[in-house]
């Protein structure tokens, strides 16, 4: 018994019922041909293009506007979440499965913050892709369990992390400009084009902010914005 039968897009009965229109986006040519494959033999997908680069991709989307996206990260012209971003400007609706063997957080979080409907590991079960493929065209949103695991438990780290921070407050009003700065992605000459100050001073405050704060980084810093809240910020 196939236990996503009663899932809406997994029924292999609705040959009757016009196919989504797929495009894939893989640069390994025999994982391509395999996807493709499998997915014109599921009965409700058909892949009306498949592409091996991020160009070409972007074309394909924007002549043929395919329900779907079946969408590599690593490819060789241009980063994948690139590619989704081009997508979401042609169709801010569009429905993204990103597929790639990275298990990779930075990965995962750039990826989400992009607009991708779901995530999942090359090499997953096939019940898997359908069902991420599912959730996808119901605009839900599906990450495979095991790189749901690793969110949890970088979350879990985070959040223990935070509860050990020093409160934003000991930071001075500067420093909380550069903070929200580096929350944004900005770096070192960014921040000091942005509020008009050298590069030297802004690492400096760079400096200050992590040994105020008790973090080696501003990865960690990115990552424990996650549970700042305003009232950090009085």
């Amino acid at each position: 018994m196939n236990k996503f039968r009663n899932f809406p897009g997994i029924n292999k009965e609705s040959t009757s019922m016009t196919k989504k229109k797929v495009l894939l986006v893989e640069d390994d040519n025999l994982l391509r041909m395999g996807l493709k494959s499998m997915i014109d033999m599921h009965g409700k997908y058909e892949v009306s293009d498949d592409v091996d680069n991020g160009k070409d991709a972007v074309r394909s989307f924007r002549m043929k506007k395919q329900e779907l996206v079946l969408l590599d990260l690593r490819l060789p012209d241009m980063p994948g979440t690139d590619v989704l971003r081009k997508i979401r400007e042609i169709d801010p609706n569009a429905k993204v499965v990103v597929l790639t063997a990275s298990d990779d957080n930075d990965f995962i979080y750039e990826a989400l913050e992009h607009g991708a409907n779901a995530y999942v590991l090359k090499g997953s079960n096939p019940d898997e892709l359908f069902l991420a493929m599912a959730y996808a065209m119901e605009d839900d949103l599906f990450i495979s369990p095991h790189l749901a695991r690793i969110i949890v438990k970088d979350y879990l780290l985070v959040n223990r992390q935070r509860k050990a921070l020093p409160p934003m407050q000991s930071l001075t009003t500067r420093e909380k400009e550069i903070v929200r700065l580096i929350i944004d992605g900005k770096k070192s000459k960014q921040i000091a084009e942005t509020l008009f100050i050298s590069i030297k001073t802004v690492d400096k405050h760079r400096s200050n902010i992590l040994g105020k704060l008790g973090i080696n980084s501003c990865n960690e810093l990115r990552h424990g914005s996650l549970f700042l809240t305003e009232d950090d910020d009085d």
